[in-house]
C-alpha cells in the first residue's frame, strides 16, 4: 500500500510530497512539488501500487487515473476522521437550539455504554 501526503517546505511557497510505503511504515520517495505530473511521472517509473491511500487532493486522483488506474484509491484514517469531526461540529452548530431539549433524554441511554467503552 503506498500512502501519499502532500507538506509544506514553506508554507504558501514550497511544497512537496512524500510517498510512504504503509506496510512497511518506510518513505518510498519524496518528490519535489505536489503537481499530478510529478506524482504520475513516479507511478509510471516504478509500477505496481495496487492500493494508494491518501488524502483527497484532486491532484491526486487526477495522476492515479492517468498513470495507474487499476490501483484502489483509499482515504486515510487522519483525513476520514476529520470529515467526521467537520460533519459533527456542521450539524451541532445546525441544531444548537434544539440539543439541549434532546441531551436529557438520550444522556441516561448513552451513559453506560460509555462507562463500558473507557473500561476496555
Amino acid at each position: 500500500m503506498l500512502g501519499v501526503d502532500e507538506f509544506a517546505c514553506r508554507r504558501g511557497r514550497t511544497y512537496g510530497t512524500i510517498l510512504v510505503d504503509v506496510e512497511a511504515g518506510q518513505s518510498v520517495d519524496v518528490l519535489p512539488d505536489r503537481t499530478s505530473e510529478t506524482f504520475a511521472a513516479r507511478l509510471r517509473e516504478h509500477p505496481g501500487a495496487e492500493i494508494i491511500c491518501r488524502d483527497r487532493a484532486s491532484v491526486c486522483t487526477r495522476a492515479i487515473n492517468e498513470a495507474a488506474p487499476d490501483a484502489v484509491e483509499v482515504a486515510d484514517r487522519w483525513h476520514l476522521l476529520q470529515n467526521l469531526a467537520a460533519a459533527v461540529e456542521k450539524t451541532c452548530h445546525r441544531h444548537h437550539a434544539c440539543l439541549p431539549a434532546c441531551l436529557p433524554a438520550c444522556l441516561p441511554a448513552c451513559l453506560p455504554a460509555c462507562a463500558n467503552a473507557s473500561t476496555k
